[in-house]
């Protein structure tokens, strides 16, 4: 006589969930999320996380956000997020994260705690008086003002007067465009001493930041420094440009220049456009 086992599901112990998430690939050079940031983690792992351990519209708080990964899956799953960092730096990247993914009007959504406003506290952020802090008001200038797309000069030591560089289209390829940032007090001789840095850098146009106005001699030793154009702009722009602290918070006035990695992304869009046209005639 054969013994037949029934196996009764509801009575049955089950297996013990697993405490590893290995199923969940690193992040490669390939992977399209990659930022190049130190320790940024997947979405496909905070997304599983937030999912288990979260509904629609909870609040995720991520104390050290770095690159921002648990703030842009919070977003994209409805839930609410609050994200604190140390650094602009790392703020600046989240930013520019959220707008490629979710479009310029998530910017508007969203509450920014522990940065310049006004003058005052423009003031009060530049005149810290440790280095690392006071290093965040360079950053917050050169970020806030090129909409998020600059590259800050991270290097210890002397920075060699180049705070922050952005690549733009220029006639054949791309040219480089330098930042200094100066908190205290400016005279001509900065303008002198930038144009001096703009020959050893191979720069074609460099943007002096600073908290305090401009003299007269400043502005006409800017002017002296000629002019710039390439067949992509519609009128030239001086080789030296000088813009204040409120000039960004007040006017808010931005970088206004097609990036060269901008330009390869428009290129990269349209080819991609092209290809589903082709598609779609086959």
């Amino acid at each position: 006589m054969q013994l037949q086992c029934k196996l009764i599901l509801d009575e049955s112990e089950g297996l013990p969930i697993q405490d590893t998430l290995n199923d969940i690939e690193a992040l490669r050079s390939w992977h399209k999320e990659l930022l190049g940031y130190p320790t940024q983690k997947p979405e496909a792992l905070l997304e599983r996380i937030i999912k288990a351990s979260s509904n629609d519209n909870d609040i995720i708080l991520d104390a050290y956000c770095g690159c921002g990964t648990t703030v842009a899956v919070s977003q994209r799953l409805e839930r609410q997020w609050i994200g604190i960092d140390i650094t602009y730096q790392s703020i600046s990247l989240i930013l520019k994260r959220l707008e490629d993914s979710f479009g310029k009007g998530v910017l508007e959504t969203i509450n920014l705690h522990g940065i310049p406003k006004d003058i005052e506290s423009a003031i009060a952020l530049a005149n810290k008086k440790d280095d690392r802090t006071r290093k965040e008001f360079e950053k917050w200038a050169i970020l806030t003002y090129t909409n998020n797309r600059a590259v800050i000069n991270n290097k210890k030591g002397a920075d060699k007067g180049v705070d922050g560089i952005v690549y733009f289209q220029g006639n054949d390829q791309p040219e480089k465009m330098i930042f200094q940032v100066k908190s205290g007090k400016v005279k001509s001789g900065d303008i002198r001493d930038l144009l001096g840095t703009m020959t050893l850098q191979n720069a074609s146009i460099a943007i002096l930041i600073t908290l305090e106005p401009p003299t007269s001699q400043m502005i006409k030793t800017a002017k002296e420094a000629g002019f710039y154009q390439n067949k992509y702009m519609s009128h030239s722009c001086d080789k030296i440009q000088i813009v204040t602290v409120a000039d960004i918070l007040e006017k808010k006035e931005r970088l206004n220049i097609r990036l060269s990695y901008e330009v390869l992304r428009s290129a990269e869009k349209q080819k991609e456009v092209k290809v589903s046209q082709t598609e779609l005639d086959l």
